[in-house]
């Protein structure tokens, strides 16, 4: 009935939280990009976190136009 599923669990950094001071950069920074850039900043985010092994590898990036 119930299969447990492999799963990898995400690697946790200690210590790597933002503060406060890197929130509001970020929150800057994505306000003041409209919404095609911020796919963009998504994509290639998502990428270095597969290469940083924050993902598993074998997680797709996708862009899509829109999600509903």
């Amino acid at each position: 009935m119930g299969r447990k599923r492999a799963s990898s669990e995400p690697k946790r950094v200690p210590g790597r939280k933002p503060g406060p001071a890197q929130r509001d950069e970020y929150l800057r920074i994505w306000d003041a990009v409209d919404d095609d850039r911020r796919k963009v900043l998504i994509f290639f985010a998502r990428g270095i976190a597969q290469d940083a092994g924050l993902v598993p590898p074998n997680t797709p990036l996708l862009m899509t136009d829109r999600v509903f």
